[in-house]
């Protein structure tokens, strides 16, 4: 017999087939409406008795102007709406994301308790009594005859990356010893065990080469290949595109925004009920229309998200453009200074940091509105100052820099670390207003040629305060020197709310000067 899981993930509230960043366009290659269509047209094929249907999380924030509006609105009922498109989809099983957490306990308690389907936890802990705060430890469900059993984990690195009050009375433990510790318990009592993991790989699956810093962010090579009793690999996290057999281990994950749902066709003897054989593959939903449930579901949520999205919020003497992301990252733009400037302005800190935070970014026109703001700066950070010596700056900033590389030509570019197997160039800072020079042709740790701060070298041993993201802050992108204990202040609002408050407060003059230099 067949045994059939659908998974899905990292659909970050991207529900309907559009962006946002055109008015009228859905025709967008992805979005949870296509995944329900197919999902409904694979149930049709195989028989919903003989199909699983999983999702890894990431639901409620992490770029969709849509999630970001419900969240605005203080409106539970909003919140309702928006978890129903979810529950249009008829999942079996449920785990959670980092990105779940972006908008505080109490939201995302709601939203967990208006599921539908089961939220699988079996790593994020109540703190005094160490059983899982959310959902349940896993569930057995019953398809064509055969036990199925399902784990949920999430990566363990949430606290170096939330506000402490986002996170407040939870404990995150390992990925990997909670599924070493379920699995040797469910094993005996199911036909095929299923984890769905919002995480992913630290290594090549496959050929084991490490693929980034060995830091429990990511513990899916660990996992596949030293807890043998799971059969089938639902991964998340990392939007990347995977579908393998490998280590008698199904694997998938499914991009980013539904642009994909995983398939694992699972044969089982129909007498010994033992795994005969497993295939795996990636069906695209841009070939799929959205699903009407799911659409209906939200349709008056998108329809105001537009009229909000339209909304100016200020006036710029000139624009400060981006040309593109690529190009702005290496060579410096104007919406890039604003950005820095805006972090100063809150923080009074000496130095400003910030990434390009969306690939179609391209800044601001003379007339800012909530639709601006949102597709340049889609993520619901906040703004941290941080106290450091000027040593671990240099440091900080030749980390940046080993982000780089010249070819012969002399053209730069990022070294594919940074590019493949997932795009991470969110985690590539520039600073500002410090002036510096790095020489590419130099050993990594060892580029910077200038480093000045108001034409004055930057001191080894004297204190400094920069402004950043709380992401970056807490330990997010493998940067050195951040730390917790560093942090001196959290701003209470995020960007939108920065954005508002900074462009609105008086005359803004864009630095349009490049301050930063590779050669």
């Amino acid at each position: 017999m067949k045994l059939v899981f659908l998974h899905s993930s990292d659909t970050h509230g991207f529900l309907l087939p559009t962006d946002y960043q055109n008015k009228t366009n859905y025709d967008a290659p992805f979005s949870l409406s296509r995944v329900s269509s197919v999902i409904k047209s694979e149930k049709k094929k195989y028989g919903a008795d003989h199909v699983v249907v999983t999702d890894a999380g990431d639901c409620l924030q992490g770029g969709s102007p849509l999630a970001y509006y419900t969240h605005s609105t203080g409106d539970y009922h909003d919140l309702r709406k928006f978890t129903d498109a979810y529950n249009a989809v008829g999942y079996d099983a449920r785990c959670l994301g980092n990105h779940d957490f972006n908008f505080g306990l109490d939201y995302l308690s709601y939203y967990v308790d208006n599921n539908k389907a089961p939220i699988i936890n079996d790593n994020i802990l109540d703190a005094d009594t160490n059983v899982p705060f959310f959902g349940r430890e896993y569930v057995i469900i019953k398809k064509g005859g055969l036990k199925v059993g399902i784990l949920g984990i999430t990566t363990q690195y949430i606290p170096h990356w939330e506000p402490k009050e986002n996170v407040a009375g939870l404990k995150f433990v390992s990925a990997f010893d909670k599924i070493k510790h379920y699995a040797k318990i469910l094993r005996p009592q199911v036909d095929v065990l299923a984890v769905m993991y919002h995480g992913g790989f630290e290594s090549d699956p496959e050929t084991g080469e490490p693929t980034e810093p060995h830091r429990g962010e990511n513990e899916g090579y660990k996992i596949l290949t030293e807890i043998p009793e799971v059969d089938v690999f639902l991964t998340g996290h990392q939007h990347r595109r995977l579908n393998l057999v490998t280590k008698n281990t199904a694997i998938v994950q499914p991009g980013y925004r539904g642009e994909a749902i995983a398939e694992v066709v699972v044969d089982v003897n129909d007498d010994t009920k033992k795994i005969t054989n497993m295939t795996t593959k990636l069906i695209d939903t841009k070939d799929y229309e959205p699903d009407p449930a799911v659409v209906a579901q939200v349709e008056d949520l998108d329809k105001r998200t537009q009229q909000w999205l339209d909304q100016p919020i200020a006036h710029l003497d000139k624009p400060a453009r981006i040309e593109n992301a690529m190009k702005g990252r290496i060579e410096g733009a104007p919406f890039i200074n604003l950005i820095q400037q805006m972090q100063l302005w809150f923080t009074k800190a000496d130095v400003s940091a910030t990434a390009v935070m969306s690939e179609t970014a391209k800044g601001f026109d003379k007339t800012v509105t909530m639709r601006d703001v949102l597709l340049n700066y889609p993520y619901a950070n906040q703004l941290c100052r941080v106290k450091l010596t000027g040593k671990e700056l240099r440091h900080i900033i030749e980390h940046s820099v080993s982000f780089l590389k010249k070819d012969q030509d002399g053209k730069i570019s990022f070294i594919d670390r940074w590019i493949k197997p997932k795009p991470m160039l969110y985690n590539f800072d520039v600073f500002y207003p410090v002036e510096y020079e790095a020489d590419l042709s130099k050993p990594v740790g060892e580029r910077l040629t200038k480093l000045t701060l108001h034409d004055k070298p930057i001191e080894d041993d004297k204190i400094y305060h920069l402004a950043v993201n709380n992401y970056r802050a807490m330990g997010g992108g493998f940067y050195p020197e951040y730390s917790m204990d560093k942090i001196e202040t959290t701003l209470d609002k995020d960007y939108v709310q920065m954005f508002s408050e900074y462009l609105t407060h008086g005359n803004i003059e864009v630095d349009t000067k490049k301050n930063y230099k590779f050669y």
